[in-house]
């Protein structure tokens, strides 16, 4: 059975991760709303495009270097299943051990056994990357030359996950995520075009694309007027979020955010008389997916 690419990438990230790491840290991330919408993006438009030219890489590639792919893919998956084993097992020993003094905040030490076994997976990921990493510089022209040709993509997905990430920030996160806004950009689906990591994804894998929120949308009339109607039907009662963008993608502002919309068609008024005549987007959000689409103002 396939892997879908989305396990794929999930399988990549976490073996290539630092496996030396205390294993009963919890992952830090965002939550709620914005994780939920990030997923969505993601999976909407950055995973098909990443497929996409990873098969055009494929037909580029020599079929032993296909075989070798192969064991690494399956080398990695082994490092990664040992790892959660291990992890799982120190959270059972915690959780069944008897209470401790110390604050229940406290790190718990690990073992030297424990240590070691963490610093043989690691020692055993690094020696698996570098083989990557030999072999993705015998294709790194063409590996560069796909990822040119998507930079317009990658930089409008560097900025709309931001605006995500910063739509739903509480004002003590968004001071802490501004000395770094220059390096994030670098970071998220940037990832995946890196040599080593566009070669490792798997070209048969399949996407999953979740079910769309919404369907049936469209703009009227278009080109559209100072007053115009956007309609659209929500197929999943749930938050919905409707926002105006530029013609570069930019978020000019939000036209409603509803914490629960119910299932079935809606019709919302759309004041643009402040809008210059030009192109511009309009993008519906749901929990599942979203939607962006194009319209005229004349």
């Amino acid at each position: 059975m396939k892997a879908t690419l989305t396990s794929t990438l999930a399988m990549l990230l976490l073996a290539t991760a630092t496996l030396a790491q205390n294993p009963l840290d919890k992952p830090q991330g965002p939550g709620g709303p914005s994780r939920s919408e990030m997923k969505a993006y993601f999976e909407q438009n950055v995973l098909p495009v990443v497929q996409q030219q990873r098969q055009k890489l494929e037909t580029q590639l020599a079929s032993t270097d296909k075989a070798q792919l192969t064991t690494y893919r399956t080398q990695l998956k082994d490092v990664r299943q040992r790892s959660q084993a291990l992890r799982h097992s120190f959270r059972v020993s915690r959780a069944t051990a008897p209470a401790s003094p110390a604050p229940a905040s406290t790190r718990p030490a690990l073992t030297e056994e424990q240590r070691q076994q963490f610093r043989q997976l690691h020692t055993e990921s690094r020696a698996i990357m570098q083989n990557v990493a030999q072999l993705a510089q015998k294709y790194a022209g063409s590996i560069s030359q796909l990822t040119e040709e998507v930079q317009p993509q990658r930089a409008k997905w560097a900025n709309d996950m931001q605006a995500i990430a910063a739509k739903n920030a509480t004002p003590e996160q968004q001071e802490k995520r501004a000395p770094m806004q220059g390096r994030m950009r670098h970071h998220g689906a940037g990832r995946f075009f890196r040599p080593t990591a566009f070669l490792l994804l798997d070209p048969s894998a399949t996407t999953t694309a979740p079910e769309p929120g919404v369907s049936g949308t469209s703009l009227y009339p278009n080109p559209a007027v100072a007053t115009s109607q956007l309609e659209y039907t929500v197929t999943k009662a749930g938050p919905v979020t409707v926002e105006l963008l530029d013609g570069r993608g930019n978020t000019l502002r939000t036209i409603t955010q509803e914490p629960k919309q119910e299932k079935g068609p809606h019709v919302l008024p759309v004041n643009l008389s402040d809008l210059a005549a030009g192109t511009y987007y309009y993008k519906i959000t749901t929990r599942t997916s979203s939607e962006t689409k194009r319209f005229v103002k004349e």
